[in-house]
């Protein structure tokens, strides 16, 4: 008798003790949230220009940029609450990371607090010429690998980046600071800006400075960047231009180097499903006396809320050292003229 009390009583409290574990979890799973996302770009782009011609799939993503995020939020209350992000990039055709360096996380890994006056992030991440500049490049820095808009804000990511933004109502506020964490240097390696958007109705418009010093040979050197747009909507159409100029100091007796970028376009969301766009960027290097001109057309089609097909032609003419510079153009070519073709999906 004893022992089936003793076998009830042990029962009793497992159940107890289990029903406790779910309601903690239940609880524990109402305030916080882990969520793995991401995205796959697989596409064909083949190229032809004065030099010779090639096709090929190997590539970090056409239309957007091959990613996988792990998300996670914790909510304190009181408009309080906790977040991280962790994302890395890869090449779809070969399955490696996006990078060179090995780094795992490349494209952010950063925790931050979220309160009803603003966000502090802290970690590696967007710099803050990306953010601003986002809503002014008409693709949103699509089509990252054949733009020259994602690669040129002030070196798109900064590690061990401290980064405040605040909404108040259509203003939109930040500021950053990069540690250089160059041993015997404070200096060395840092990055410091701010920006801000303001957006209201139709129209929108923003405007960011950001200053760092970066390697330069062996020694590093100041660099200066400024960059705005605007940005007008007029239902389905969206207009979209802006500037940025860089000018990053070089040993002497070399004088310093300054690259511009111009650029302008449109896009219509035809349909729900179907969207057109045109865009035209310039890219100037007056130091080096070399420009290039690049037009793209492209048009996308979502087959689902998660997947769309994707067709893009572009052109683009070279002058000066964008001729006769390999780094600036490996082929030395005048022009090139380029399709894309691929599916990308969200999941």
């Amino acid at each position: 008798m004893k022992n089936l009390e003793w076998r009830m009583g042990w029962r009793v409290g497992w159940y107890c003790g289990a029903l406790t574990l779910c309601a903690l979890a239940c609880t524990a799973h109402a305030q916080s949230s882990v969520t793995f996302a991401g995205n796959v770009d697989g596409g064909i782009r083949y190229v032809s220009n004065g030099k010779g011609s090639y096709a090929t799939m190997s590539s970090n993503g056409l239309y957007t940029a091959n990613r996988l995020d792990f998300l996670g939020r914790e909510d304190l209350g009181g408009g309080w609450d906790t977040h991280f992000q962790l994302e890395m990039g890869f090449n779809t055709g070969t399955g490696a990371l996006d990078n060179t360096s090995g780094l795992l996380f490349n494209r952010m890994s950063f925790v931050g607090v979220n309160s009803p006056y603003g966000t502090l992030d802290l970690g590696r991440q967007y710099t803050l010429g990306h953010d601003v500049l986002y809503d002014f490049d008409p693709f949103n820095f699509g089509y990252p690998t054949i733009l020259p808009l994602s690669p040129a804000v002030d070196g798109t990511h900064f590690s061990n980046d401290i980064k405040f933004h605040g909404q108040y109502g259509p203003l939109k506020v930040g500021a950053e600071e990069a540690l250089g964490g160059v041993a015997g240097d404070f200096n060395a390696g840092t990055a410091h800006g701010v920006g801000a958007t303001y957006k209201i109705g139709f129209f929108n418009v923003g405007a960011t400075y950001i200053h760092r010093t970066v390697l330069v040979g062996t020694a590093y050197q100041p660099d200066d960047y400024v960059a705005g747009g605007t940005e007008l909507r007029f239902g389905t159409l969206r207009f979209a231009g802006g500037y940025m100029g860089e000018q990053t100091a070089n040993p002497a007796p070399t004088h310093s180097t300054r690259t511009e970028n111009y650029w302008g376009g449109v896009t219509w969301d035809v349909a729900y499903d179907t969207r057109l766009g045109a865009g035209y960027y310039v890219t100037n290097i007056p130091t080096a006396q070399g420009r290039k001109n690049l037009a793209l057309l492209s048009a996308a089609y979502l087959l689902s809320k998660r997947t769309r097909l994707y067709l893009e032609s572009d052109y683009t003419t070279y002058h000066g050292s964008y001729i006769t510079n390999t780094t600036l153009n490996s082929a030395h070519a005048s022009h090139q003229l380029a399709i894309s073709v691929g599916i990308n999906t969200l999941f």
